[in-house]
């Protein structure tokens, strides 16, 4: 099962305005979840949930200054990494899908404890920064990561 189809099913068909109206617009998404742009529709999604709007500005897609972000968990090393940090003035809203679960799981990082937990890139990617964390699919944890996850698309929709 891809990304792409996992969070059409979980995500956008169950909670944007679009989507959840139309058994059509649905149909049409679970078929061929390749042909939307499934990060942008992750960002109007949480927009529609939580109390801010989606402006897509630099450093940041939300009125709270809030930026959502999505990843994949590598199959491979288990790790699960978000890029370009740096410029990040607000929180992450992370939805991250796990292949080990074929299922999302999702992550609010505070303005606060953004320090804590990027790290620097190297080589020609020296100035900038990204998250790193790893899965366990013993106990489904995500070490020290765990502590930002959240219940639920709901939840991180909501979180401040």
């Amino acid at each position: 099962m891809s990304k792409s189809l996992v969070l059409m099913r979980d995500v956008i068909c169950v909670y944007h305005p679009s989507f959840n109206s139309s058994r059509d617009l649905q149909k049409f998404g679970l078929e061929m979840p390749e042909r939307f742009n499934i990060e942008r529709l992750i960002e109007e999604t949480l927009a529609a949930l939580g109390p801010y709007r989606y402006i897509d500005e630099a450093g940041y897609d939300f009125t709270d200054y809030s930026d959502s972000k999505t990843t994949t968990i590598n199959a491979n090393t288990r790790v699960g990494t978000i890029g370009s940090v740096e410029t990040k003035i607000g929180a992450l809203r992370i939805t991250a899908y796990n292949p080990f679960k074929e299922a999302a799981d999702f992550f609010y990082v505070s303005k606060r404890d953004m320090k804590y937990v990027k790290s620097p890139c190297y080589g020609v990617n020296d100035h900038k920064e990204r998250i790193l964390f790893s899965y366990s699919t013993r106990g489904d944890s995500y070490g020290m990561f765990e502590d930002y996850r959240v219940k639920n698309f709901r939840e991180l929709a909501l979180a401040s």
